[in-house]
């Protein structure tokens, strides 16, 4: 059993860097809609909407609110566990203390998403004698413009926070939305969309380059990552039949099968 409750005993200043690139594409254009979608779209809504097709255009590409922040150590503290754990072992994080994370890219962000899994979780991925290694997982989204319900959902935010036990510092530091195709939802006026964001990180700046460490103990990122899914969506502890297998016993039960199509994905927080 570790105790990582304290570790994060110094007052220093931890420098952050925030990135956030314009949407690629999306499905159904929405965020590059034209002039004349934009006003019928706008004249659709029930209350009047004192918006320009230009201000329409800058919404959904704001980029980070500060490029730059600086944080306390003791900020960090959210993602440690609040009692002994083993590599492995998973815990929620406190929604409140995330917040002034994900308002470095912007002010609307809240970690009640209404339609979806609310939650914020944590891991312990590895142990050494000098380092631990925490990974987490975060939904969340970013109300750009409550008026007209415009909203910036990410799939799900992933990073790890890798602290150096002897000294107490925060060695690095990562939290972004994994860069795979259809990683957000955005809509507004009761229209909705999935789209491509290149890149949204945000990342520790440390005057100390990454170097290899020798784990005494440790999981896999993919082993974390299947932690996650388990304790957010439960159906994934399912063990489902490939559909060739679910067709030969049909066939020998002399039963139909029930099919259901899903476009996307069911989970994280994208379509």
């Amino acid at each position: 059993m570790i105790d990582l409750r304290n570790v994060l005993s110094t007052s220093a200043n931890v420098p952050v860097q925030a990135h956030w690139e314009p949407i690629e594409n999306t499905a159904n254009n929405l965020h590059w809609a034209t002039e004349e979608k934009f006003n019928r779209n706008k004249a659709q809504w029930s209350e009047p909407v004192d918006m320009t097709w230009e201000q329409w255009l800058k919404l959904f590409n704001p980029g980070p609110v500060q490029p730059l922040k600086h944080y306390n150590t003791a900020d960090f503290q959210v993602f440690l566990p609040p009692s002994i754990v083993n590599v492995g072992d998973v815990w929620n994080l406190d929604p409140d203390r995330i917040l002034p994370f994900l308002r470095q890219f912007h002010p609307g962000a809240t970690m009640n998403l209404r339609h979806g899994q609310n939650g914020a979780k944590a891991c312990l991925r590895a142990i050494s004698p000098e380092y631990a290694d925490i990974v987490f997982r975060i939904h969340a989204r970013f109300i750009l413009d409550d008026s007209i319900g415009a909203y910036f959902r990410p799939a799900q935010f992933a990073g790890h926070l890798t602290i150096n036990r002897n000294s107490g510092t925060i060695y690095q530091w990562t939290l972004s939305l994994p860069p795979r195709n259809s990683n957000v939802d955005i809509g507004a006026f009761r229209t909705a969309d999935i789209a491509f964001v290149p890149r949204m990180e945000l990342c520790s700046l440390s005057e100390t380059q990454p170097k290899s460490i020798a784990w005494e103990a440790a999981i896999t990122a993919e082993e974390a990552g299947q932690k996650f899914q388990n304790a957010l969506y439960k159906f994934t502890e399912i063990a489902w039949t490939p559909i060739e297998d679910a067709v030969e016993r049909a066939k020998a039960l002399n039963r139909p099968i029930h099919a259901v199509l899903l476009f996307g994905v069911l989970d994280d927080e994208s379509c």
